[in-house]
């Protein structure tokens, strides 16, 4: 009489835990926001930042607090480039004060 063979069971194989990427819009929002670009740079930051947080909600994505970083710094540039351009709005060009008509011929 034959003896049943126990059931083997196959041995546990290491899976990597999923690496999930960083969201590159993300990225590109703290980046932006940095370097502003007078105030160009800022307002592109600050969009993708909204946009990314979207799209992180979405897909799962790491980067939320990359993205939350870029619309700050984004907001706090985007204040300090509207202040720098008001200051040279103010204290060149236009506002001279050396009349500039009323020559007589």
């Amino acid at each position: 009489m034959s003896r049943p063979q126990p059931a083997t069971r196959a041995a546990p194989t290491y899976t990597p835990p999923a690496t999930q990427r960083t969201s590159k819009m993300a990225i590109w929002s703290l980046v932006l926001s940095i370097i502003t670009l007078g105030g160009a740079g800022s307002v592109a930051g600050i969009w993708l930042g909204f946009a990314a947080r979207r799209k992180i909600a979405q897909t799962g994505e790491r980067g939320q607090g990359l993205a939350i970083a870029g619309i700050i710094v984004g907001v706090v540039t985007l204040v300090f480039a509207i202040a720098y351009w008001a200051y040279i709005a103010m204290h060149t060009g236009g506002a001279g004060g050396s009349g500039g008509g009323g020559g007589g011929y």
